[in-house]
């Protein structure tokens, strides 16, 4: 599990490191902050993209070792993006890390479902999200932190550092692992046919649906909170750095409380106040008079958003038992390419209409979001 989760970290965090380097990426290379948010769609894009690829190889080949050798190739792509002399090369380099991490988050997710009876699921899965938000922590934290002592680049290097030793040891955990019969070969149709199955299902479209909004309005706006705290307050990139860490605080928080969550709320109750929470903060935090009410907020928004979240990825994990890693990447790709999407209209929308007008848009839509996926829940109850 502490590598699993080790996997987990440096993915997030070189996903979410461009938040707080928004800004200055876009003066270093002369260009609104919208189109600097190229690179976090970038990664974005092929992250979600190459789950549909990663999936049927994991479960055939094996998920430790799959994500061991994904790692092992982003080492060289992490590197790359602090190495490049233009905007359009970092695009490049973000876009390669996203193609090589696609085959890891989700096939560590499927992994812990093929050990994990589901009644124990959600309480395991929310030990395994402390990579992820440690990953979101050190991000925003990190990065802003290089950005303001040091140079942008040097995170990059520090982080591949990191994708190399968790690399190491995943794979050598997964060598020492007794041999398993393989699983067969599947056919191109045979995977497409998986993949219909799950979208046929009413309740699995339900939760892709819902992954896919998820994508667009949470991290579609969550891109942009660095460059809004810099344009909104004049804040250093390290005080941006430290700000946005309250989120991943918020992920601590929620899960160190997991068990009596899911006992006291349950998985309907979870998805209600995680989305009406994080919307709520969403439409706050751009009125905030000063910054320093803004940590509280994100911590906040952050305890709303995994609340929600890990119930929705404990349900997706569940849409295909007997091709979890195809049927995970599936959900994974669609939330991708919702984030993907979002944040190239957000920051379109940003650079035309202002903060304020994103933030409220993303508010009113994760919210409803989050009540039609409830309602989904509730029905399908009934049908069982």
């Amino acid at each position: 599990m502490f590598l699993l989760s080790a996997a987990s970290f440096i993915v997030v965090a070189v996903m979410t490191v461009t938040a707080p380097l928004l800004p200055l990426v876009a003066h270093d290379f002369n260009c609104s902050v919208g189109a600097a948010s190229i690179v976090v769609s970038a990664f974005a894009i092929p992250y979600g993209a190459f789950q549909i690829v990663f999936g049927p190889i994991g479960d055939r080949a094996g998920k430790l070792r799959v994500i061991a050798l994904a790692l092992a190739a982003s080492t060289v792509f992490v590197i790359g993006s602090g190495a490049v002399t233009s905007l359009s090369a970092l695009s490049v380099m973000r876009f390669l890390s996203g193609v090589a991490m696609a085959g890891t988050v989700p096939l560590a997710m499927a992994y812990i479902a093929d050990e994990v009876p589901y009644a124990e699921r959600q309480l395991v899965i929310g030990r395994y999200v402390n990579g992820l938000v440690l990953g979101q922590i050190a991000g925003g934290s990190l990065g802003g932190i290089a950005a303001q002592y040091f140079h942008w680049r040097h995170i990059f290097y520090g982080f591949a550092v990191v994708c190399a030793v968790v690399a190491l040891g995943l794979w050598l955990a997964a060598a020492r692992q007794p041999a398993r019969a393989p699983t067969p070969r599947r056919e191109l149709r045979e995977v497409l046919a998986i993949y219909a199955s799950v979208l046929r299902a009413p309740a699995s479209r339900a939760v892709i649906i819902t992954g896919t909004l998820e994508g667009f309005f949470i991290f579609g706006i969550g891109a942009f909170f660095g460059a809004f705290l810099r344009q909104r307050f004049e804040l250093g990139y390290a005080t941006i750095g430290l700000v946005l860490s309250a989120y991943g605080v918020g992920g601590m928080l929620y899960s160190a409380a997991i068990k009596h969550i899911v006992v006291r709320l349950g998985e309907r109750r979870m998805v209600a106040a995680g989305t009406s929470m994080l919307g709520l903060c969403y439409l706050v935090l751009p009125h905030l008079p000063v910054w320093w009410l803004c940590p509280p907020v994100l911590l906040c928004a952050g305890f709303g958003f995994y609340t929600f979240h890990n119930t929705l990825q404990t349900q997706a994990t569940e849409l295909s038992p007997h091709a979890r890693g195809t049927a995970v990447a599936l959900w994974v790709f669609m939330l991708f390419m919702g984030q993907g999407v979002g944040v190239t209209l957000v920051g379109r929308l940003v650079d035309s209409a202002g903060y304020t007008f994103a933030f409220t848009c993303a508010s009113l839509g994760i919210t409803v979001v989050g009540w039609w996926f409830y309602r989904q829940l509730g029905l399908r109850q009934q049908r069982i």
